[in-house]
């Protein structure tokens, strides 16, 4: 019977081990798995005019513009642009430089799971002095509604 129960044990630490790993970089502990945990995901701006993939990258997480309308005359596509540049984890926040294409400038940034679909966004001028932010909804492939 010990030799039952310390397998058992060793079996559910294995477990408990592997989904903590997975659950720290920001993805569920498996395929199976229908809930996205963290902010790993498809990301809808505030005003709804581009989504934001944001993906692992090392032990950081790095976002891209995934969809946005059409440049105008002269500007640069919005899509496939990095716009958060290897936020790394701080507790229940991620901060890292955040770029702005919008002006073509680095913030201090930190982004932070309000729920499972709101992710807050936070910008300051370098050095904190003056900071704005939005809260961005997670976006849920058509399979997963």
């Amino acid at each position: 019977m010990k030799f039952r129960a310390a397998a058992f044990i060793a079996v559910l630490l294995a477990l408990v081990v592997t989904a903590s790993a997975a659950t720290r970089h920001g993805r569920p502990p498996g395929p199976e798995a229908p809930v996205a945990v963290g902010p790993v995901g498809l990301w809808r701006v505030a005003d709804g005019s581009a989504l934001i993939e944001i993906r692992s990258c090392s032990e950081d997480l790095c976002g891209f513009v995934a969809n946005a309308p059409p440049p105008g005359p002269g500007e640069k596509p919005a899509v496939g642009q990095q716009i958060l540049l290897g936020m790394h984890p701080d507790g229940a926040v991620w901060r890292g430089p955040i770029f702005n294409i919008d002006d073509g400038n680095k913030y201090d940034g930190e982004i932070s799971l309000e729920d499972l679909d709101h992710l807050k966004i936070k910008g300051c001028l370098l050095g904190g002095g003056l900071c704005g932010g939005e809260t961005w909804k997670r976006e849920r492939s058509p399979a997963s509604r």
